[in-house]
């Protein structure tokens, strides 16, 4: 049996045509869909009841609004199916796409509808709202080393085996996909290219607590591992300072120069035991490579504190300025080449 899960909050106006396309894409198949409704005003677990007398509708409503990523796991657990499809009830997922997601979660893989590899798209997206949901990708496959392979992690149509969602434990409100990648580990992923379609009913539910949810989620995924970066980071700041001071007597650039690999060495060591401490890096040759993968970051804060100091900008202010410029280059390398 295919189970479909379908997360609603006031849906009301679509599910009758989901639930008649569901139907028809499912024909000659054993299934159901279940519907888990956060206390919808508009009264679409009335009309998902309703429909149950015509399809194999289940309801479960929930008083309050959870989030959908709970609902997805509360769903999962009243699923009699092997496998469980998540989907959304807008419509902007076709239903037509379902029985191939839910064969190929049969053979094993997590099935993920993807409008980022060949053959998928994003129909009628204003600007803002694609580098919004290309941003949120990038950040996942740069700090998430399950999410690397995967071209749309933070996709919510998908489809995997139901006893591994029904044990998932959300860590956000709304990317479930991320959880499953992270806490289900599958040892196969296959992304299916689709049409992501604009809403005909109905108003999106995105907005700024989805995003700030969303950041807090990825870094709690990556066990704060940024944070992390930021405070050692902030620390061989107070080292380099200090070098700076007990150094004053030499030239500036050579001053400079002794400041930042005393730093560096110093975040390297504290990055190994802490930041990264899950992941096994050899001491020397992680050292070795902490050097290279932060040239790109240690030059602009180089050239940026020569170049501010040669301006008249005092050198403590000058360095401060020039961490600030490297910190992004420095993580990005570190995640991506050195505790990889």
């Amino acid at each position: 049996m295919i189970s479909v899960v379908v997360p609603t909050y006031n849906e009301a106006e679509n599910l009758p045509e989901l639930l008649e396309r569901l139907d028809r894409a499912l024909a000659g198949r054993s299934y159901e869909v279940v519907v888990v409704d956060d206390g919808s005003p508009d009264g679409t677990a009335e009309v998902a009841r309703r429909l149950a007398g015509r399809y194999p509708v289940r309801v479960l409503v929930r008083e309050e609004r959870r989030g959908l990523s709970s609902a997805v796991v509360e769903g999962a657990r009243l699923a009699r199916g092997d496998v469980v499809v998540v989907m959304d009830a807008d419509l902007q997922h076709p239903p037509e796409l379902v029985p191939k997601l839910a064969e190929t979660a049969e053979r094993g893989c997590l099935a993920i509808a993807s409008r980022y590899v060949k053959g998928g798209k994003v129909k009628g997206w204003p600007w803002h709202r694609r580098f919004v949901s290309r941003g949120a990708t990038l950040l996942a496959r740069i700090l998430l080393p399950e999410a690397r392979p995967v071209k749309d992690a933070v996709s919510g149509f998908f489809a995997y085996r139901s006893d591994c969602i029904a044990n998932v434990k959300p860590t956000g409100l709304y990317k479930i996909l991320l959880d499953i990648l992270v806490q289900c580990k599958p040892q196969c992923v296959v992304e299916i290219p689709y049409l992501f379609g604009l809403r005909t009913r109905g108003r999106s539910k995105l907005g700024t607590r989805h995003i700030a949810d969303y950041l807090r989620q990825i870094f709690a995924l990556a066990r704060w591992r940024p944070l992390k970066f930021a405070v050692v980071g902030a620390s061989g700041v107070g080292v380099a300072l200090a070098v700076i001071y007990l150094t004053s007597f030499l030239p500036t650039p050579l001053s400079v120069a002794l400041a930042i690999e005393t730093s560096l060495t110093s975040n390297y060591l504290l990055n190994k035991w802490w930041t990264f401490a899950d992941r096994h890096t050899p001491l020397l040759a992680g050292w070795a490579k902490y050097h290279i993968a932060t040239a790109v970051g240690n030059g602009v804060n180089y050239l940026t504190t020569l170049v501010l100091h040669f301006l008249g900008v005092w050198v403590y202010v000058a360095y401060l300025v020039g961490v600030v410029a490297g910190y992004i280059a420095n993580y990005v390398f570190s995640e991506l080449a050195v505790f990889k």
